[in-house]
């Protein structure tokens, strides 16, 4: 049996800024995730919970369901998927 690599996807500071900026985000005052034109309300992940830049780890393909860099969270994506 062959041996499978692990994969994963690691965004630098300025790359999550980039993604956050083509989906009108952006890091508000308190470190957190918000809409750029609104910046009262705060981005929620797949959990429900605020998110931080560092705690960012991708968005839902064709949507703005936002997801943490954490294996749980990669868990509840795939078995919605």
């Amino acid at each position: 049996m062959e041996e499978r690599e692990e994969c994963s996807f690691i965004f630098t500071k300025s790359a999550k800024e980039d993604i956050l900026d083509l989906l009108d985000k952006k890091v508000g005052d308190r470190g957190t995730i918000v809409e750029k034109d609104n910046p009262e309300q705060e981005v929620l992940s797949f959990e429900s919970q605020e998110l931080s830049l560092e705690e960012f780890g991708g968005v839902q393909k064709g949507s703005e369901v936002f997801i943490s860099n954490n294996i749980v969270s990669l868990m509840k994506l795939a078995k919605k998927g």
